[in-house]
């Protein structure tokens, strides 16, 4: 490490806040049985600590810097296996530390590995953490990071194992406090003002900002000492992991929760709006032919907050079979088979997933083998919907096989529908709160006033949704009292497929149409080499609507940007596109062939451990990344000149030499400068319309002029400023 111009004092006041640092890594650790070596193993690591950091503050060169922790390492370490009890001599250790090292290749499993190697590897990697954090502290006056981190590491350790860290976090901060204040002392020597500092400066600095950072302090420690802590109790690392897995599945009760995207099979409805994050693992493989939305539930009642479907709209039953009162709903309905593989077997009370009203249940199968005769289950006629109920000790589905009804969607023939709506279906499907405010109703009348039929109506809500609301997952539970539509609708103009899908419902159903809310899953992801199958993961979970036509039935439209329902038909296809289509199916049965034989290479592979050889796999596809990340590469001299050989004030040939990415950019893409024209000139007379890139321009071409000229001498920090332009121009202008 070079250290420029910092005399030996400095570096030492800076060390010393950062020895406080890392003993506030290791302090709140003292209560866990993380180490047979008992409590002695942390005053090693104290010592330890101290030395690095002694060695660092000379600042050597990396030749003899690196023999010299690495001694440092190997002897700390051999002390503490001594220190464990083994009678064992050093080269005993070290016999010990080879096999271990032939065990690990042979292997790959770390875990096999000896007390003493596995310590031995935490020590080396201590070592480079602490070797890190000082040279960024002395060589680049960066010391927020680290700080950052630690404090981080500390929060956590109060929420995940309920340690008390109140003191630590005091402390913390001091030496931060202290830290950042002697890194200020260095900046102002770099930037140019004061470049030559006294060396007492140095010491009456540190000494000033040691009483200042007590002083301000002492009013925090004292509330600690106020608010006595207890005593830590000691607790076991399997304590540890079964706290963290209880604060994982229950989350942190600062903020508000949030969940993942997949279905609710718990039947308990909570009030909508919570935040989601997406969710990628696979719930269910569909063999259908044609794609289809997954329907599983439909709900008719909405209270402002959340859906429910009374307890008087199903009935009991068994499968497989017809199921009973879709016979006469399935009169002039085109009907298809589908067949769904769980890719967990299901151990509760589940809904049958399918493109359509289920009109009959084939069969259901076991996770082992065999079929399930009979099962029960709860059937609600109208929608057209069938739950498997689950009780305990009962075999696990692994699948099932429906037939379901497909609706008529043609829009002419919607269009032209017409009736009046069965007083069953107006009482159940018109239903809405009582509180629902008067503004939700008046946008309902103002979407669909030109609308002539209710197909029309229909599509007017749709749009204005899709056109007028952002789709995010990153939502809010209403306000207490808030109606969801409204907050959706009036406030927030964000949500996901459960608040356009309910505003939809609640709009129709403002206008006196019929609607009801549909949750069920989207399509899925095709598989290419299979036709007809498709994957269904837990972020296609999704909700739509379903809307009542006198002659048509109920009809499903989905008003969540970036979704739309197929009604499954097929087209003809020209020969052009059957022979595009012949020859697709070639190249992905050739591309399924290659995908086998790569895994079973990989098998072959991991079965031997033959390690070095994933290593050269590994090794050119690194090449291959390297050779497409080529023209960022010939950035790599200039960042690594800017971030990390940068240690002296730079010459003019080398600020020229800095500017030549930006002149090949330029060229690239505008191509060279006309004959007799100034940089300026040039730079003014390309073609850019983003104010950055040509505030950039502007500011670049200032300073190489500065530069080539020789109009003055530049300080640091116009020179830095100079550098990262010259870096940031050519990746704007890719």
């Amino acid at each position: 490490m070079d250290n420029g111009r910092d005399p030996l004092l400095y570096r030492i006041w800076i060390s010393l806040p950062l020895m406080g640092l890392f003993i506030e890594w290791l302090l709140p650790l003292r209560p866990l049985d993380v180490m047979s070596f008992s409590q002695d193993w942390f005053g090693v690591m104290y010592i330890f600590t101290g030395l690095l950091l002694l060695l660092g503050v000379f600042c050597l060169k990396w030749s003899l810097s690196l023999p010299l922790y690495g001694l440092c390492t190997l002897g700390v370490w051999a002390y503490t296996v001594r220190l464990s009890g083994e009678e064992s001599g050093l080269l005993s250790s070290f016999s010990l530390l080879l096999k271990d090292v032939e065990l690990l290749l042979l292997t790959g499993h770390f875990s096999l590995m000896s007390q003493e190697s596995r310590m031995l590897v935490l020590m080396i990697g201590w070592a480079l953490l602490v070797y890190s954090v000082q040279s960024l502290a002395l060589l680049r006056s960066s010391v927020l990071l680290f700080a950052a981190a630690t404090l981080l590491y500390l929060f956590c350790l109060e929420t995940l194992l309920n340690l008390p860290v109140y003191d630590d976090i005091i402390r913390t901060s001091a030496l931060i406090l202290m830290l950042q204040g002697m890194v200020h002392l260095s900046r102002l020597r770099e930037s140019g003002r004061s470049y030559v500092i006294p060396r007492p400066i140095y010491g009456i600095w540190g000494l000033s900002l040691a009483a200042a950072v007590l002083l301000l302090v002492a009013g925090s420690w004292a509330g600690g000492i106020l608010s006595e802590q207890k005593p830590a109790a000691r607790i076991s690392l399997q304590q540890v992991a079964e706290r963290v897995a209880d604060w994982m599945k229950t989350g942190y009760s600062g903020g508000e929760a949030t969940a993942v995207t997949g279905y609710n099979l718990s039947g308990e409805e909570e009030d909508m709006g919570i935040p989601l994050h997406q969710g990628s693992r696979i719930y269910f493989t569909a063999q259908t032919p044609s794609p289809t939305y997954w329907r599983g539930e439909t709900f008719s009642e909405y209270n402002g907050r959340k859906w429910t479907e009374p307890d008087n709209a199903v009935k009991g039953g068994y499968v497989p079979g017809v199921i009973v009162g879709q016979d006469k709903a399935s009169e002039g309905l085109k009907t298809i088979t589908q067949q769904i593989t769980f890719e967990r077997p299901l151990l509760q009370s589940f809904p049958l997933f399918g493109g359509g009203m289920i009109a009959e249940v084939v069969d259901l199968q076991l996770s082992s083998a065999g079929t399930v005769l009979p099962a029960a289950i709860e059937q609600n006629t109208d929608a057209g919907t069938v739950k498997v109920m689950m009780d305990r000790g009962q075999p696990q589905v692994e699948s099932y096989t429906i037939k379901v009804l497909m609706p008529d969607t043609n829009p002419n023939r919607l269009s032209s529908d017409s009736g009046d709506d069965p007083r069953t279906i107006r009482d159940r499907y018109l239903q809405l709160p009582d509180e629902l405010p008067q503004r939700v109703r008046s946008l309902a009348a103002e979407i669909t006033k030109g609308a002539v039929n209710r197909y029309e109506k229909v599509e007017a809500v749709k749009s204005y949704l899709k056109k007028h609301e952002h789709y995010t997952l990153e939502t809010r539970v209403p306000p207490e009292g808030q109606d969801f539509v409204d907050d959706f609708l009036f406030v927030t103009h964000d949500g996901y497929c459960n608040h356009f899908s309910t505003a939809m419902t609640v709009l129709l159903r403002s206008e006196g149409i019929p609607a009801r809310y549909v949750k069920g899953f989207a399509p899925g992801t095709p598989d290419l080499s299979h036709p007809g199958r498709y994957s269904v993961s837990d972020g296609d979970a999704h909700s739509w609507v379903e809307v009542y036509f006198p002659e048509s039935g109920w009809v499903a439209f989905d008003p969540t940007p970036g979704f739309a329902i197929s009604n499954g038909s097929s087209k003809s296809t020209s020969s052009l596109h059957q022979i595009s289509v012949a020859g697709g199916d070639v190249i992905l049965k050739l591309s399924g062939l290659a995908e086998k034989g790569l895994y079973r290479t990989m098998d072959f592979i991991w079965s031997r451990k033959l390690i070095l050889a994933a290593g050269l796999v590994l090794a050119g596809l690194l090449t291959l990344i390297i050779i497409q990340l080529m023209p960022s590469l010939r950035l790599l001299p200039l960042w690594l000149r800017l971030h990390v050989t940068r240690r002296r004030f730079p010459g003019k040939a080398e600020l020229l030499k800095c500017a030549n990415p930006v002149w090949r950019a330029l060229a690239h893409r505008f191509g060279t400068a006309p004959a007799g024209y100034t940089v300026r000139e040039y730079l003014q007379s390309l073609p850019v319309e983003e104010k950055e890139i040509r505030a950039l321009l502007y500011d670049f071409s200032a300073d190489w002029e500065m530069i080539a000229y020789d109009e003055g001498p530049m300080e640091r920090g116009r020179c830095i400023a100079f550098m990262r332009r010259c870096l940031r121009i050519p990746k704007k202008m890719a």
